[in-house]
């Protein structure tokens, strides 16, 4: 089983970086941020977006760049299709479009920003992938469908080879039985219900997709055996687990501890 790391709340930049850079020496998996440009608070800070993901590509050599997760909301589909495609060349193919249909609708009121239902949240993520897979390809896309349209729509250069796909559905039933039929992975929250549940609908699918979960810890809630807690995931046959390490004078430590763990 492979260790990722969530970084949030997080907005030292300095810790960060040294954070991420004993995480890539390490040998942990990947790394990755939440992606809110809303804080509900403003001591709630948050560094994610592209930009950091391009600073951290070119100071590591190995650790994926999996953010936990890309809002679809926040983004056109040509941006999604630039970004990823720059990061993905840049990082050497380490990039992976970790995304989410969108389940902070507190932003979206703060900002006056659409906030659509469920339903045309996961439809309209679907499709978002489908078009990205094929714009990947570098060639004119028309796409026609029912939240996503493009005439001969074209983004270049592209990534040396599509990135993964990892759909963020936390405890979303809706989205797990969507996300089946087009993601590389999909990432769950670490609940055993939610984690049965996701198998089967791989398992309907007859696809190869890969299980992971997110596992968030308070800052009085870190596991005094933490050995035991990554062992007890891996039981359960998940590909990967993203461990969230957030706040900020503890970055580099909980880092260092979870390399150990190992």
């Amino acid at each position: 089983m492979r260790v990722g790391i969530a970084l949030s709340p997080a907005s030292n930049w300095p810790a960060i970086l040294e954070a991420v850079q004993l995480a890539d020496a390490s040998g942990l998996d990947a790394v990755g941020f939440p992606d809110h440009y809303h804080s509900e608070q403003p001591e709630q800070s948050y560094i994610c977006g592209w930009s950091a993901y391009g600073a951290l590509a070119v100071v590591t050599k190995r650790i994926r760049l999996v953010p936990t997760v890309l809002v679809r909301l926040n983004y056109t589909l040509g941006v999604l299709a630039k970004e990823s495609s720059i990061l993905s060349i840049i990082s050497g193919g380490r990039f992976e479009v970790g995304i989410g249909a969108g389940d902070f609708p507190v932003e979206y009121t703060a900002w006056h920003q659409p906030y659509p239902d469920a339903l045309t949240r996961v439809a309209a993520l679907r499709e978002t992938i489908l078009a990205l897979r094929e714009l990947w390809q570098g060639g004119l896309v028309t796409f026609e469908g029912d939240h996503v349209q493009l005439t001969n729509a074209a983004c270049t250069p592209v990534p040396p080879e599509p990135p993964r796909v990892v759909v963020g559905v936390g405890g979303s039933r809706r989205l797990i039985r969507s996300a089946v039929t087009y993601a590389d992975e999909i990432n769950v929250y670490a609940d055993a219900d939610v984690l049965r549940y996701a198998r089967e609908q791989i398992a309907a699918s007859s696809r190869t997709v890969e299980l992971s979960v997110y596992r968030p810890f308070g800052p009085d809630q870190w596991p005094s055996d933490l050995r035991s807690e990554l062992r007890r995931w891996e039981q359960l046959d998940v590909s990967r687990v993203f461990v969230n390490i957030g706040f900020d004078a503890d970055l580099v430590q909980r880092v260092a501890e979870l390399a150990a763990a190992l």
